[in-house]
């Protein structure tokens, strides 16, 4: 089972258009199972970017666009090459709106996916947490409520559930740990395998000086971009057989995002 997972980078840059076709070109050569993105465009009253790749990859779509002022989205979709039996759109904001702090990530979100798998079924979750360097706090919150979210689809016995997304933080964060184990998990006995961390190569950064997109970003370079595989589970099924990065090279000339992708081989 081949499982993607990308930042597309909205609307950002002058050449959105373009990007769009390059991304499109490079999750066709993929032949992936399950594709999960981040940072979807859609209208209004208008396209919607996941169901251009839908139609364009032949996949079946789970997008809920939440809509801002401009009658543009920001969201996130999961794209399956079987069925999605069921999807909904989780909020992962954090804080209290009546308090001074406000809320906080009011526009973060996970997608979760119940997927058709051969005479079974799966889960899937996609999602996108805070961004801002200093919030560690918030994103922690979000990565609990991402595991409360996963915790009434894990079965031990079952295929494991796969949680994919852009995290905006490093393997070595207090929330990156609270999902690997290294710190007390949020829901006890339920812990992730970081697919980079067991069968990538190198250092993996999906946020990279290498991308010409980030000449002048103010990040360094930071692995980022995850794929989790829950555990405990019925081994072999779910083992990551393989990692590597996509998105590294232009199409037509055109880089399709700021971020470096994953492609997650499984064993089914």
């Amino acid at each position: 089972m081949r499982i993607v997972t990308w930042n597309l980078w909205w609307r950002f840059g002058d050449n959105w258009e373009a990007r769009h076709e390059a991304i499109v070109a490079t999750l066709a050569a993929l032949d992936a199972d399950i594709v999960c993105c981040q940072e979807i465009w859609a209208e209004r009253d208008g396209q919607n970017q996941a169901d251009l790749l839908g139609e364009a990859l032949g996949m079946n779509v789970a997008h809920h666009p939440r809509f801002g002022r401009r009658g543009l989205s920001f969201s996130n979709a999961i794209l399956s090459r079987t069925a999605i039996i069921e999807s909904s759109s989780h909020s992962l904001a954090v804080g209290d709106p009546s308090s001074p702090e406000g809320l906080q990530s009011g526009h973060r979100t996970a997608v979760v996916a119940r997927i058709a798998r051969g005479d079974g079924e799966m889960t899937v979750i996609c999602t996108h947490l805070e961004h801002r360097f200093h919030l560690s706090e918030i994103r922690q919150a979000q990565v609990a409520t991402l595991c409360e979210l996963a915790a009434p689809h894990h079965d031990p016995e079952g295929f494991p559930i796969v949680m994919a997304g852009d995290f905006n933080a490093v393997p070595s964060s207090e929330e990156i740990r609270l999902l690997t184990g290294e710190r007390p998990p949020p829901v006890p006995g339920l812990v992730w395998s970081d697919a980079w961390a067991q069968a990538g190569d190198g250092p993996g950064f999906t946020w990279s000086g290498q991308n010409p997109y980030l000449h002048q970003a103010m990040w360094p370079n930071r692995r980022i971009d995850y794929v989790f595989v829950s555990t405990p589970r019925p081994v072999p099924q779910g083992n990551i057989t393989g990692v590597r990065l996509l998105g590294t090279e232009a199409v037509d000339g055109v880089v399709p995002s700021d971020h470096y992708g994953l492609v997650v081989d499984l064993v089914d």
